[in-house]
């Protein structure tokens, strides 16, 4: 699996009419929807250019995107300042989340959670959010603590390998969780 990681600021460089091309659904949020159009047009991108998929039509199953063609599965998150994106051969699932204080207690009750700290609250937290998105129950996790966030990434494959791609093109090592 790959993850990508990239800056929202970059938004603003970006065209809006280039943006309208990538939006998929009705935002009102102006920053919110500088995050889902950009997260479109990098998926878009990185399929273009990455993997060298010409067919690079998303449809949608319920709210999970998907490629028409299947030749790669994706997962797309964002939060605050960053979008990250998965690509696999296989069914995949990611989520990000800004570490901020909260009533973690409170939410991970809620949810079924077994949380002392705030950093074991976001670390089951996008676990929980990455498999909801894979959609299915995972077969292995890959966490990462980047700046103040935590990323995790969901794949249906026990063997899958994550690369991770930092949008500056620093590579982080292999490193299988």
């Amino acid at each position: 699996m790959d993850i990508f990681i990239i800056e929202v600021i970059d938004a603003d460089n970006v065209h809006k009419e280039l943006l309208k091309e990538f939006q998929k659904k009705e935002i009102s949020d102006a920053k919110k929807w500088n995050q889902h159009c950009l997260s479109y047009l990098m998926t878009d991108r990185i399929l273009r250019e990455f993997y060298g998929i010409e067919n690079r039509e998303i449809v949608f199953n319920g709210k999970k995107p998907f490629l028409k063609c299947r030749e790669k599965f994706f997962s797309i998150s964002h939060c605050e300042d960053y979008i990250a994106l998965c690509f696999s051969d296989y069914d995949c699932g990611i989520d990000i989340e800004k570490i901020k204080l909260r009533n973690f207690e409170e939410i991970s009750g809620r949810m079924g959670f077994k949380c002392n700290t705030l950093e074991e609250f976001y670390n089951e937290w996008t676990k929980y959010e990455a498999e909801y998105k894979l959609g299915k129950p995972a077969q292995k996790f890959r966490k990462l603590h980047f700046e103040d966030y935590i990323i995790t990434a969901a794949s249906v494959n026990i063997n899958e390998e994550f690369e991770i791609y930092i949008q500056n093109g620093n590579v982080f090592p292999n490193v299988n969780a």
